[in-house]
């Protein structure tokens, strides 16, 4: 690890202060992941703005028909960016809010989340390791619910899984999970149920869950898979 030493020095008639750097050790990896060892693809993702990378999720946010960002009721907004060491998943960097309005919804407006979430990881083996991982707590969660589903998808991607359930409320919960070389990308969601279908009337919401979970495999994730690929390129 990296220390700095500090010397001031005194000169007859005025003062110089002089600042030293002194190497205790040299660079080691003390797994904070602040070392000249770094997997260069590694650090260059982790200092990404995911938003700005995905485009501020226009394509999700046209297709599930979002009409705001960060309350149920808000009209307009962005989503929020998330860095790596963030508070609730400090592994990856990310895009979203945790409260969005999915519009109205016969009583009130349809409120949820949507997270999406980019895992850098240092080679193919640890990000193979970060997809099973999170790839099983999410079977683990959806198995505690209802109506668990899972649907697998390939290529562009080495392995994805869409696994989704109805929790609590009869809210419908969708995680997909991505892997695709030394990164995994993650799609955390779910929204109101829609009280216009459940009333026996027409759609409150733009989609369906069975139309979002095609719609993601098709057509979104390799999308996302190529612009994040694309910036990992100008990096090898």
């Amino acid at each position: 690890m990296r220390h700095a030493c500090f010397k001031a020095f005194a000169a007859t008639g005025a003062a110089a202060l002089l600042l030293t750097a002194c190497n205790s050790g040299g660079d080691t990896d003390d797994g904070s992941g602040d070392t000249a060892s770094q997997n260069p693809v590694y650090a260059e993702m982790s200092t990404w703005d995911a938003c700005e990378v995905l485009d501020d999720l226009q394509p999700i946010t046209e297709y599930m028909g979002i009409e705001g960002w960060g309350s149920t009721t808000a009209q307009g907004g962005e989503p929020g960016n998330s860095e790596i060491g963030n508070t609730f998943d400090p592994e990856a960097i990310g895009c979203g809010s945790s409260i969005v309005n999915f519009g109205e919804n016969v009583v009130g407006n349809a409120g949820g989340e949507l997270l999406v979430k980019i895992i850098p990881a240092e080679d193919e083996e640890q990000a193979a390791a970060v997809y099973e991982e999170r790839a099983a707590a999410a079977e683990a969660e959806s198995a505690e619910w209802t109506e668990a589903a899972n649907q697998e998808f390939d290529a562009p991607w080495e392995q994805g899984n869409v696994i989704s359930w109805v929790g609590d409320a009869d809210q419908p919960f969708m995680r997909v999970i991505a892997h695709d070389g030394q990164w995994v990308f993650q799609i955390q969601l779910y929204h109101t149920q829609d009280f216009g279908i459940r009333n026996g009337g027409e759609p409150s919401l733009d989609f369906t869950d069975d139309e979002l979970r095609q719609w993601l495999i098709e057509t979104y994730l390799p999308e996302a898979n190529h612009a994040v690929n694309d910036r990992i390129a100008e990096v090898q």
